[in-house]
């Protein structure tokens, strides 16, 4: 109990670093504040999953790259795929994905969003699909939601 109380009140021995990849989002943002629509323009209603989404704004030269590694990196998740839906956020309509108006403030990323709407983290598309992969691991391990 000494050594606990040491390590609280001094900060010696707890760990400072970080063990995720990418920018955690702890600022209260939902993705339903994205106005997302469907392809057919209704709007877009969320189940209970967690939710994994390439932001692709207008003339973003690294989307396509991201858009063919995404169902690569949603079947590298196993027996936890099913818990897990991926989607493409788009500016205009087209035959698959989501669409959304504010897509230019977002910019191009790739977000996990919990199964209740929340944002956790952001992924520039300069990082690697197994930093994806690790992080969303480790938050279905942890969570016992969706």
């Amino acid at each position: 109990m000494l050594l606990a109380m040491f390590m609280y009140f001094t900060g010696v021995g707890i760990p400072v670093g970080r063990t995720h990849h990418g920018e955690l989002i702890a600022d209260g943002r939902s993705v339903n504040d994205w106005s997302l629509a469907t392809a057919a323009g209704e709007p877009w209603q969320m189940n209970e999953h967690w939710q994994l989404m390439l932001t692709q704004p207008a003339g973003c030269t690294g989307c396509s790259d991201w858009a063919g590694k995404m169902p690569n990196l949603h079947t590298a998740l196993g027996k936890e795929r099913d818990r897990v839906e991926w989607h493409q956020v788009l500016p205009a309509p087209a035959d698959s994905g989501l669409v959304s108006p504010d897509l230019s403030q977002l910019g191009a990323a790739v977000w996990v969003v919990d199964p209740l709407g929340n944002l956790v983290l952001r992924y520039d598309l300069t990082q690697e699909p197994q930093a994806v992969l690790d992080d969303l691991r480790k938050l279905l391990k942890l969570s016992k939601l969706g």
